[in-house]
């Protein structure tokens, strides 16, 4: 059928119109998708048949004969090449930029993965910092390290119960430094975003065979630390349900640990909405710190709405907690003590308790800057739920009974002292004695050796001595008036005996400081923040492990024991609790 008829043709044709289109680079002739060789067929058959003769071909079916005579035509490029088109506008394009790093190797992936369940921290961390792509594929989603199940670091990590990997592995990929790493230096790209997105899909991309993510793997296995670490973040989402329609608190310890009740319990406490009770405090100080509602992290805290008032930020908290325990604890940490003032006999636990809380208020009123701090740490203590406050010279909250929070004061000491032993050293060059100086104390000691005691007949040999010493110490001024004293005496006593220097590894036998510099957090001298670390630090710390933090202790109590009001902080105030009864 020719091509007038087709047109004549049009829409009579249920079928449509199939047209082919050629590009003239593939053509023979440039005239071959001309009006009279165009490739119009009504017939797919035939269609197809051009189709293949000339690769490159496409096909294209249309209602209409006159829009399939302008796809065969020009393919529909007029559409794109009109100058005057106002698709012509400059369309930014966006290019993916390839990784730096390259794709491990299948056998690099289960070395890796045999790190994990080896719980070798520090390899671990070494690894994904040395090459990103173990973390992230080339497609923005977690590496697979287990194929057929499809499990990721963290259903390893949480199936071999690593709660320190488990959460080195969540902080990696939420660092915006990290994802920096691994996308390279651009000004424009928003590494936030990115490390949110990773985040969520770490905790909640479930594996193929059962469709459970890595809190049901910890949670059946009853790895009760590794579910505090997942259940820390606001992403983890808790009601995710496996192929057999679990949710993670519908199959606690079903794997594992059975028949521990008290392990049951406590991860069921977890699963549970999770509730913190928070220390606000103004940044200008204006106001007195307050105890906040218990708040979670799916309804947070609502403050700072009056322009008026002061500025107030969550300084510390105690949590996670459920609803009921958030509401006691901080009924208990707000609430002042009543004395106890009655004739009925009580019992002694219940008075004890009064005066612990006496105790505590006095402690509050007392110390302004860290007094609700110490009350909640030891409250947090007594609940056994974490603890954090924040410390301005760290920049981070931190809580000194944990190993996270001693590294971080580790290493702040650490820096402290190596910055401080570079100006003690240079300031004690400057201030060496001369060698002529040390030279004449030798001669000194050497003629005070000399002198006999209590031999009379040899007075001209002891004025003799005498005068070489003066002569020694160029007492040149005094040096007769010296010697008559001298000799009006009869007898010569020479000075004590220096004392033995006495060596104890005891913290409770500590006479003198170490030599060398002194150094503390903020100064030279122990203010303040020192005394409230002292107070907020685990008193069994490990001295290899924490060299610097045991040095900073072990200045800290020499001082105290020296001068025991200058941290008394009850000797600063003074003021009158008056407690209704």
């Amino acid at each position: 059928m020719d091509n007038e008829h087709l047109k004549n043709h049009n829409l009579t044709n249920g079928t449509g119109f199939h047209a082919v289109y050629i590009p003239y680079e593939n053509n023979e002739l440039l005239d071959n998708n001309t009006k009279n060789n165009l490739h119009i067929y009504t017939n797919k058959i035939d269609a197809l048949k051009v189709i293949k003769e000339h690769k490159t071909g496409r096909l294209k079916t249309f209602k209409t004969y006159t829009d399939a005579e302008e796809y065969a035509t020009t393919g529909h490029e007029q559409i794109y090449n009109c100058p005057n088109n106002s698709f012509n506008v400059g369309v930014p394009v966006i290019e993916e930029k390839s990784s730096n790093f390259k794709g491990p190797k299948t056998q690099d992936l289960i070395c890796f993965k045999k790190l994990i369940e080896s719980g070798d921290l520090d390899a671990v961390k070494d690894t994904i910092w040395g090459n990103p792509r173990y973390l992230i594929s080339s497609g923005d989603t977690p590496a697979i390290l287990q194929e057929g199940c499809r499990y990721n670091a963290l259903h390893i990590a949480a199936k071999a119960g690593w709660a320190d990997i488990c959460e080195l592995i969540l902080n990696t990929v939420g660092d915006t430094e990290f994802m920096q790493l691994f996308y390279g230096e651009e000004g424009n790209k928003s590494y936030v975003d990115r490390a949110d997105v990773m985040l969520d899909l770490y905790l909640n991309t479930p594996d193929k065979g059962l469709n459970e993510t890595p809190l049901h793997f910890a949670v059946k296995f009853g790895f009760r630390d590794v579910v505090k670490v997942f259940v820390s973040y606001s992403q983890c989402i808790k009601t995710l349900t496996n192929k057999f329609g679990q949710a993670p608190i519908d199959m606690i310890c079903k794997r594992k640990c059975q028949g521990n009740e008290l392990l049951i319990k406590e991860i069921h406490m977890l699963l549970e909405e999770q509730y913190y009770v928070p220390v606000l405090r103004a940044d200008d100080k204006t106001m007195q710190p307050t105890i906040g509602e218990p708040f979670s992290p799916t309804s947070p805290l609502n403050f700072n709405n009056d322009p008026i008032s002061p500025r107030v930020k969550v300084r510390a908290f105690a949590g996670p907690m459920t609803k009921s325990q958030a509401v006691e604890f901080r009924k208990k940490w707000k609430t002042p003590p009543r004395r106890c003032i009655t004739p009925i006999k009580k019992d002694i636990q219940e008075i004890n308790i009064l005066n612990s809380s006496n105790e505590n208020l006095t402690l509050r009123l007392q110390d302004t800057e860290k007094g609700l701090e110490r009350i909640g740490r030891n409250l947090a203590e007594e609940y056994q739920v974490s603890w954090k406050e924040y410390w301005h010279f760290l920049n981070d909250f931190a809580d000194f009974h944990c190993v996270d929070g001693l590294a971080k004061l580790e290493k702040y000491l650490e820096q402290r002292f190596i910055k401080q032993s570079y100006y003690c050293d240079k300031k004690t060059t400057k201030t060496d004695l001369k060698p002529e100086f040390v030279d004449e104390l030798d001669k000194l000691c050497l003629k005070l050796q000399s002198i006999s005691l209590f031999n009379k007949s040899d007075e001209n040999d002891n004025d003799g001595n005498i005068m070489n010493l003066s002569g020694i110490i160029n007492l040149s001024d005094d040096s007769d008036e010296n010697k008559l004293k001298i000799e009006n005496n009869d007898e010569f006593f020479t000075p004590p005996s220096t004392p033995p220097l006495i060596h104890s590894d005891s913290e409770d036998d500590m006479y003198a400081a170490e030599e060398g510099c002194t150094l503390f957090i903020e100064d030279d001298i122990p203010t303040r923040i020192d005394y409230a670390v002292y107070n907020a630090v685990s008193p069994s710390v490990d001295p290899d492990t924490y060299p610097n933090i045991y040095r900073w202790r072990h200045e800290m109590q020499l001082i105290m024991k020296r001068d025991r009001h200058s941290f008394n902080v009850a000797n600063t105030i003074r003021r009158k609790l008056l407690m209704s009864p």
